[in-house]
């Protein structure tokens, strides 16, 4: 694959859209990496799973850098199932990802490395840019990150975050970043405030009309399980992403005790789950997958 026009293109330039789950961090629920959780998604239609390695963080790479095994497992998983593979270096509460630049280049460098002509393989260098990092922040971080996966991976998709946890799309739209097959990360939680909603779609609806490259790589519903959940928007949402061809990753395939689960908390099945065993937002995500 490769970025023409805005969208992802494959060999023969025919648009290209994934549709797919984000997992929840690696550290925390790695259960969900195995063969069978990849072939469910895929036979509910997914084609892309992404890896949430979580940087600094309790069981994130940082403390736990052995967690590396998990990323290789579900990456060779998705491979045996002809899924897509999105790796994600997610930054959170170290919101500036200038922070652990020196540790980002060796985690890519060997990834890329490994996986550098395996054609399955995305990399997204940055989750969530948050707090007073800027966009020149995130370029400067860019400028020396991906050419460590270009060295290995010269055609690799590469997927940049944007400031405020990747829900500010104006500033690369106004300076974008001068690599090529790069889409910038944009993320959306259904409900977050009706002025935060209004800005962001303004801007996700601008990149649409100008043909700016965005993937989603994170999407949810926030509320509560039940009557709380903003259900109609997020229908209306998934929808303007797939007649836009726009790649989405929904939030996160887990059975944590939090909202956007998407497996229920009392499903302890590693895989097979069947529509019983999905929550509310879990069942629009992975009906919304072909």
């Amino acid at each position: 694959m490769r970025v023409s026009g805005g969208v992802l293109v494959d060999a023969k330039e025919r648009p290209v859209t994934l549709r797919g789950m984000s997992t929840h961090g690696l550290g925390w629920y790695p259960r969900y990496l195995n063969a069978g959780a990849m072939k469910t998604l895929k036979q509910y239609g997914a084609n892309v799973i992404r890896l949430a390695m979580y940087t600094e963080t309790s069981s994130g790479y940082l403390e736990e850098p052995r967690n590396l095994d998990f990323v290789y497992i579900g990456i060779e998983n998705a491979i045996a199932e002809n899924l897509y593979v999105i790796v994600d270096w997610h930054i959170l509460s170290d919101g500036n990802p200038l922070t652990h630049m020196e540790e980002a280049i060796a985690f890519f460098s060997e990834i890329s490395e490994r996986y550098g002509q395996t054609p399955n393989i995305l990399y997204e260098i940055c989750n969530e840019p948050n707090g007073d990092t800027t966009w020149e922040d995130i370029a400067a971080y860019a400028a020396m990150v991906i050419p460590a996966i270009r060295k290995n991976a010269p055609e690799a998709v590469v997927l940049v975050g944007t400031p405020n946890y990747s829900s500010r799309l104006r500033d690369a739209m106004a300076s974008p970043l001068p690599f090529s097959n790069l889409l910038y990360s944009y993320h959306k939680y259904i409900d977050v405030s009706p002025e935060a909603e209004d800005s962001q779609e303004y801007w996700l609806q601008k990149a649409v009309e100008t043909g700016f490259p965005v993937f989603v790589t994170e999407w949810g519903i926030n509320g509560s399980e039940g009557e709380d959940m903003d259900l109609a928007n997020a229908r209306q949402f998934v929808k303007f992403l797939n007649e836009n061809q726009i790649s989405w990753c929904g939030w996160a395939l887990s059975n944590a005790e939090e909202i956007h689960g998407t497996i229920s908390p009392d499903c302890d099945k590693l895989s097979g789950w069947g529509w019983e065993n999905l929550t509310q937002g879990g069942r629009l995500m992975f009906s919304s997958f072909r």
